[in-house]
């Protein structure tokens, strides 16, 4: 069933789907670049869901931090809107929309789980990466790295794993408790590292000006204790390094940062990488 929005004029689509399909919350769908750590530059599908409760103060995704009235489907190369469904969206209705975003991208292969807080909704991310491999796609999913239990019941659904490492600086709040059990769930699963042939998983965090050298090394030494083979992406914070805070000295300020913490964090780790938000350099979604 679709009408249109009396507000934007866009056609919207209620998410009806089959009886007793899961639903979930979700913000947005659009195709693009990957632009974040080691997988940039290839070509996703990216679902959003909706609904994050960490605090990071450089959150470039405010929007989807709540859980929104409408999922939102961009198309085209300007990100122009087409029809839009009601939260909670059905299972079977984000399947369909994003198989069909991958006919009209094709070839794109990958589908990027990201948020707002996947993990914050395991039961559909699960089903909805199920659904997905089903289809030949492989599921990229991108996290907080803050839910063990919830990754412990997805994580034979997924190909690969992309979980920040939150600094204290940036968000007030200690996770690295959280952060330890999370890692520690990669333990003995296709993601282990000591397995051979493992399923890719990595690190990213992301500094500012906030942070230090200390926290840097202290998030590797962290990610050390479950295996020094997992690579670590040390992400400067994208409105320092090129947007609204991004003067002279606060540039070189960064980059030495970032490059001082890759400089400590090779300390405890095989893999360390300097890799900024691409997909910002580019000016695209």
């Amino acid at each position: 069933m679709s009408n249109i929005d009396s507000m934007t004029g866009h056609e919207r689509e209620e998410s009806a789907g089959a009886p007793g399909s899961p639903r979930g919350h979700f913000s947005e769908l659009f195709c693009s670049i990957q632009g974040e750590g080691l997988f940039v530059g290839e070509r996703h599908i990216f679902v959003r869901t909706a609904g994050c409760v960490a605090t990071c103060s450089w959150c470039d995704t405010v929007y989807s931090k709540v859980q929104t009235p409408r999922f939102v489907i961009h198309s085209g190369a300007n990100g122009a809107l087409r029809p839009w469904r009601s939260n909670p969206v059905a299972l079977d209705d984000v399947v369909a929309d994003v198989l069909e975003m991958a006919k009209a991208n094709a070839p794109v292969s990958t589908v990027s789980i990201t948020g707002g807080e996947p993990l914050e909704q395991p039961g559909i991310v699960c089903a909805l990466a199920r659904a997905l491999r089903e289809k030949g796609l492989r599921v990229y999913l991108e996290t907080a790295g803050l839910h063990a239990e919830a990754l412990a019941s997805l994580i034979d659904d997924v190909d690969v794993i992309a979980a920040d490492v939150k600094l204290l600086s940036a968000t007030g709040v200690d996770h690295a408790p959280a952060h330890r059990q999370f890692l520690r769930v990669l333990r003995g699963s296709a993601f282990d590292p000591a397995r051979e042939g493992a399923r890719p998983a990595f690190v990213k965090v992301i500094v500012d000006l906030k942070a230090s050298v200390d926290e840097i090394e202290a998030a590797a030494r962290l990610v050390a204790e479950t295996s020094r083979r997992i690579p670590f992406v040390i992400q400067p914070e994208s409105e320092t390094l090129m947007g609204k805070n991004a003067t002279r000295a606060n540039r070189a300020a960064l980059i030495q940062l970032a490059d001082a913490g890759a400089r400590a964090a090779s300390m405890h780790l095989d893999l360390v990488r300097v890799i900024p938000q691409t997909h910002k350099v580019l000016h695209i979604r």
